[in-house]
């Protein structure tokens, strides 16, 4: 299996007065949100800064922005101007779809357009070489192909994220699915097609709105579960929001060499740019520490580095790290094509998860086996994936979500081998110490793929 297919603000003055006594920033937020939805004029509203560090959503500092108004203004027309929105409705069908969640939560935000329930975000990344995206692989392969797609599933309760990929190499039936010209694509109802071609002749037909309109459908037909909105990011996107938060840092088990996709790293830990990070997420194929060359493998890597994007974000603060955080918000804007909606409901449904705990984002693959009509791609697993579309279907845990967390993972040294932490048999009691201790950013690499 190969892997040629595969997917200013830089100066900011960071003081402002402090906000009217007793007024807290997410009542100034909450507000300001709430009038730019009204559509009523925004005056100057100063930011107050919390006594205790703010970790935030990726989108979730579009809140502040909101607040801040007045003489920053501009910066809210900056952002909307970079939102790229793509409908797909006129592409969907309005019958023969699962239907969709009906509000249940009674804590509703002003602004977050599906307020009160659950909503799925169908996200795909695409290997086109369009544009800047030439320039991250040799090989040129036409077209686009939705080489990393999973379900975002957002509780109606804002306090779970479900991440639930699917595998580009898993065999369907190519969907009924509509061209510009309103017509059935030809290649509908083709069948042994790896899932990732559903975008692919549907976005050759027309656009990247027929292309995700027909994933949609894709997505829809595996699983039975009502998508409301996509979100469309190609290999610059990742690069951009990499970059635009100084990079970020993981673990490999044993070196890594992947030529092919850019990649060249030692065992241990290692900082990577947009660049390496990308590569890492692409990587299939290569001489060392790879794993098989299955998109298995790569998906594993992939919620890895999903894992350390969110660490480094989350683990900002808005006010002293906001010049990063708004070119973060920048980035990722400018670098999406979707249909969720404009940067008040943008805004509205980051500010809904406020409180959001990151340790509840749970990232699962949907249970494949390998396909009986080719050992390289994989069949869907349909009695083991059920209670995974169900949860989706009925906004529950995953399955693999309600089980303890496990153990600390032990990590390799540079040398590559795997060693245990010490342990003191005769320690009956906690340390006295309650400092924090500083761990090793997570493995992204598992023993298996330290074989190939």
């Amino acid at each position: 299996m190969s892997d040629n297919r595969t997917p200013e603000w830089d100066a900011y003055d960071a003081s402002h007065p402090a906000a009217p006594s007793g007024e807290s920033a997410d009542s100034i937020a909450q507000s300001a949100v709430q009038r730019v939805r009204d559509g009523s004029p925004r005056r100057g509203i100063p930011v107050k800064k919390r006594h205790r560090g703010l970790k935030i959503t990726l989108i979730a500092v579009l809140a502040v922005v909101l607040a801040m108004g007045g003489g920053l203004a501009y910066a809210w027309y900056d952002l909307n101007s970079k939102i790229h929105q793509v409908p797909v409705d006129p592409y969907l069908p309005t019958i023969s779809r699962p239907p969709t969640s009906t509000p249940t939560a009674t804590v509703k935000y002003p602004g977050d357009p599906f307020a009160g329930r659950a909503m799925n975000i169908l996200v795909m990344g695409t290997d086109s070489r369009e544009g800047a995206n030439a320039g991250i692989s040799a090989d040129d392969p036409g077209g686009a192909r939705a080489d990393t797609t999973f379900i975002a599933h957002v509780s109606a309760d804002r306090t779970r994220v479900d991440i639930v990929s699917i595998p580009r190499d898993l065999l369907i039936v190519i969907p009924q699915c509509l061209g510009p010209n309103g017509k059935v694509i030809p290649e509908a109802g083709w069948g042994n097609q790896e899932f990732n071609a559903a975008y692919a002749w549907a976005y050759q037909e027309g656009d990247t709105s027929t292309g995700a309109a027909c994933a949609i459908r894709a997505t829809e037909a595996l699983t039975n579960v009502r998508i409301d909105a996509y979100v469309v990011i190609d290999f610059m996107g990742f690069v951009n929001v990499v970059d635009a938060i100084g990079g970020i840092d993981v673990t490999l088990l044993c070196p890594m060499k992947a030529k092919q996709a850019g990649v060249n790293l030692p065992a241990g830990v290692s900082h990577l740019d947009g660049m390496t990070a990308v590569g890492l997420a692409r990587a299939r194929t290569g001489s060392a520490g790879v794993g098989d060359g299955s998109d298995l493998s790569r998906i594993r890597r992939q919620h890895a580095l999903f894992n350390a994007i969110f660490d480094k974000v989350f683990a900002m603060n808005y006010v002293t790290d906001f010049p990063k955080l708004y070119s973060l918000v920048r980035s990722v804007l400018e670098s999406i094509q979707t249909d969720i909606g404009d940067l008040a409901g943008i805004a509205g449904l980051a500010y809904s998860l406020k409180n959001f705990d990151t340790s509840q984002i749970n990232f699962v693959t949907v249970p494949v086996h390998t396909a009986a009509s080719n050992p390289n791609r994989v069949d869907l697993s349909k009695q083991q994936a059920k209670p995974y579309f169900d949860a989706l279907q009925n906004d529950t845990p995953l399955p693999s979500s309600t089980t303890a967390a496990p153990a600390q993972t032990a990590v390799a040294p540079p040398g590559g081998e795997t060693t245990a932490p010490p342990v003191d048999p005769a320690a009956t009691t906690a340390p006295e110490t309650t400092a924090p201790v500083e761990l090793p950013p997570a493995a992204i690499q598992t023993a298996y793929d330290c074989q190939f």
